[in-house]
């Protein structure tokens, strides 16, 4: 069995650790998982600002109906939904779902171009 000496084994260490860091170096700042993680970070930003207009708009929608249509929002919690705020959560999930389509059709036009 040979002995390799302190120089060798220094060189060797050496090696690998240059080895290992140029390849986290290069995964790292690989541009293709750049732009991956950026347009994954876009995408949830989407999300939760979806998720906030969809609640903004759903009590916007409330109040309207609340206003302009007390009977038919009566009608509608009593039939369906059994008190107010589920009637909120109701109208909110109908508008996070249509904020983004919404995104996702402009999203899609904009591929086209």
């Amino acid at each position: 069995m040979e002995r390799k000496t302190e120089k060798d084994l220094l060189r060797q260490a050496t090696r690998n650790v240059q080895k290992a860091h140029s390849n986290v170096f290069k995964t790292v700042t690989d541009p293709v998982r750049f732009l991956k993680q950026k347009n994954m970070a876009r995408e949830v930003l989407w999300f939760f600002s979806a998720l906030a207009m969809g609640f903004l708009m759903g009590y916007l929608f409330y109040e309207i109906f609340s206003t302009w249509l007390p009977e038919a929002k009566k009608d509608l919690v009593t039939l369906l939904l059994q008190s107010d705020s589920n009637f909120i959560y109701f109208l909110a999930a109908i508008c996070f779902v249509g904020v983004y389509v919404t995104r996702l059709t402009i999203w899609a036009l904009n591929l086209l171009r």
